[in-house]
Parts: C-alpha cells; structure tokens; sequence
C-alpha cells in the first residue's frame, strides 16, 4: 500500500511541476522576509522582538502562513477564486475514484504529498532564513545558536503539521470555494488572537523563541509528535470522507 500510495504522490508532482516551482520559489523570498524581520530591518540585534508590528508581522510569517507550505499555494485554484469554483482537485480525485485503487491508498498517497511538499517549502524557508540570519546577521549568534535555530524549525514544522495537514481533506473532500473561504476564516481567528495578545504585548513568536531557549528539543519533539498525531487523523478522516462521498 505504501508503495502505491507513494508512486501516486510522485505522479501528482509531475502533474504540478509549474505549481511546485512556483511554491518552492515564493517560500525562499518568504523565507528571507523573515529572515530579515528576525534580525531586525536595519540589520542588528533581535531586541526582545520589541514593537507590536514586528511581533504582528512575524507571527502572521509563522502562524498565519507557515501552514500553507504543505499545498502548493501558487498553483492556479489557490490563486483564482474562479479557478477553485470549478473545483479541480475535485474532480481529479473523481478519476481516481474511478480507478481500482483502494480508498485507503488514495487517503494516503494525499497525506505523502502533503508532507513532502510541507518538508521541501521549509527547507526553503528555514534555509533562507538561516542564511540571512547567520550568513548576513552575524551578530544573531549573542541570541541563537545553529542548533536552537533548528530547534525552532522543528517546532514550527510540528505546528505546520497540525494545521497544514487538513489542506488534503479541504482539497480533495471539500467543495472548491473552501480553498478561498477557510483561509479567510483561519486569518479572521489569527487577527482576533493577536489583538487580545496585544492588550498583554506578547507574540506567539517571541513566545516560542523563549520556550526554545529554555526547553530545548524536548519543545521540538512535543510539537513534532503532536504533528504526527494530527495527520494520523487527518488521513483517517479523509479516507472517510473518500469513501462516503459521490464523485459522480
């Protein structure tokens, strides 16, 4: 099953090379905005991540978009609404349905993709952040070290496994506007969190920065299992979804 699964997943990368590209490229120019605004725009110490702007603007890099690194966000349903109304990813799981491929196959063969495509954006991400921050930032090393900075990935990465791993389940089980509704209702929650972070000044960023720093990788191996957990059942309940639902 497993092997299936995979070969499907390589065959969905070849179906979507442009939306890869595209993906991978926008999560490095991603990658080096953050990377700037964690050293500072002009280039100097992280301060306390001082500034509510600076604390907005980073937790909107890693809680508001970090989660979209597990789809391929440039590709054209993401990009048009008109485009996502003809609901595409619909109706290609329709001719896989139609194929003699068990559904648990399918289900799954969605979530490798998912986590492939999710592992290749943040090593574009994170990459590009670690250069700026420790090729051009030099004085971030008084604040983070190599091995701390990985550990925030990871823990980010957890994170992103939590809330990007329903992106197959929004793709493949529901209608094709949910790509553009959900993401409007999911930014609506984050702005509502960070105002009533705001009235305490604190960020959901220089939060974890501080877990990080004192925790350690325990912080990383917590978020990372809990990823794990959460695509475990996101895979369940897609597989549901594929067979419950009338692709006819």
């Amino acid at each position: 099953m497993l092997r299936d699964a995979v070969w499907l997943a390589k065959k969905e990368y070849q179906y979507q090379w442009r939306a890869l590209i595209a993906t991978f490229i926008a999560s490095l120019f991603i990658g080096t905005f953050a990377g700037f605004l964690l050293s500072g725009s002009n280039g100097s110490e992280i301060q306390g991540f001082s500034g509510f702007i600076q604390r907005y603007a980073l937790d909107l890099f890693f809680v508001g978009i970090a989660p979209s690194f597990a789809t391929f966000f440039m590709a054209k349903p993401y990009l048009s609404f008109q485009n996502a109304k003809q609901n595409p990813y619909g109706k290609r799981m329709a001719v896989l349905r139609s194929l003699p491929v068990p559904v648990a196959v399918l289900s799954l063969s969605r979530i490798i993709l998912m986590l492939s495509t999710l592992v290749i954006m943040s090593v574009a991400f994170y990459g590009m952040m670690g250069t700026v921050l420790f090729g051009i930032s030099g004085s971030v090393f008084n604040l983070l070290t190599v091995g701390e900075f990985l550990t925030f990935g990871c823990f980010w990465f957890g994170f992103a496994m939590v809330v990007g791993g329903i992106s197959p389940y929004i793709e493949y089980g529901m209608k094709g506007i949910m790509l553009h509704i959900l993401p409007y209702l999911f930014m609506g929650l984050f702005v509502l969190v960070e105002l009533l972070l705001m009235l305490n000044g604190v960020g959901i960023v220089e939060t974890s920065f501080e877990i990080v720093k004192s925790v350690g990788w325990i912080a990383a191996l917590i978020s990372m299992l809990v990823g794990i957990i959460c695509c475990y059942g996101w895979n369940q309940l897609l597989k549901t979804r594929l067979e419950n639902r009338d692709y006819l």
